[in-house]
């Protein structure tokens, strides 16, 4: 079990964060029978693409491997795939659209508090445990870790990356707007996602072995460590208080 700052009870918003990336048609009431079954279907075939996707090309490569392998091996036809997918870098790219829709929706569940970089801290770190359990799913540090050893021996896979953080803000953004009653391109939701993107992005750049790592659950500790780290070292520098990570695990 990783150590985890999360208060009892509390990773049933992460858990519902998960169900919800899993299953949008459904919504948080679960209302529409009928259209949550398809819409479990379409992302249960979504899923299997991906994981299919992630297993060859981990594997053989990226460029060794064609959309007819990805598609036989989910059993589906290469239109279906182009029916999800623009590309084969979106197919293996999938985890990061999945773990950004699981934040914004695990910081929607989450008590507004005025301070919404340390909000949004705990939807990751809340996300980032509950990953380190799933094997497989929508949100699985497995599959992250298969997506990144493809993107660093990818240059196309790379800059495709970039432009797909861009797609994943934009939930986590909305979704601090509504904490704070605003727009999504408002000053204070821009200040605190750059802050937050910048810290994350620091913060692999200090634990890139993880990706490596053939122990999941050690890889994820590392991951949270790297991550906590450089929060509160951000907060330290940049606001002169130590106290503030601390006093939220309280």
């Amino acid at each position: 079990m990783l150590e985890s700052s999360t208060p009892i009870g509390a990773s049933a918003a992460a858990d519902n964060a998960v169900r919800a990336t899993a299953n949008p048609g459904l919504g948080s009431s679960g209302a529409g029978a009928s259209v949550g079954l398809r819409e479990r279907k379409k992302q249960q075939t979504r899923l299997r693409i991906i994981e299919v996707a992630l297993d060859l090309c981990d594997a053989q490569g990226f460029d060794a491997t064609t959309v007819e392998q990805i598609a036989n091996g989910a059993d589906v036809s290469p239109r279906t795939i182009n029916r999800y997918f623009d590309s084969k870098e979106d197919i293996v790219l999938g985890p990061v659209k999945d773990f950004g829709l699981a934040i914004a929706e695990c910081l929607r569940g989450l008590p507004v508090t005025g301070n919404e970089l340390l909000s949004l801290r705990e939807a990751f770190l809340q996300v980032v445990d509950h990953a380190a359990e799933s094997v497989d799913g929508p949100i699985s540090f497995r599959r992250f870790q298969q997506m990144q050893r493809i993107l660093r021996s990818s240059p196309t896979v790379s800059a495709q990356s970039m432009e797909l953080a861009d797609d994943k803000n934009v939930a986590i953004a909305e979704a601090i707007a509504d904490r704070l009653d605003t727009q999504p391109d408002a000053l204070p939701v821009r200040l605190v996602v750059g802050a937050w993107q910048l810290i994350g992005h620091l913060s692999m750049e200090c634990s890139n072995s993880i990706f490596d790592e053939a122990d999941t659950s050690a890889a994820a500790a590392d991951a949270r460590n790297a991550f906590t780290t450089s929060f509160d070292e951000f907060m330290r520098v940049c606001t002169g208080r130590t106290d503030v990570a601390a006093a939220e695990n309280r």
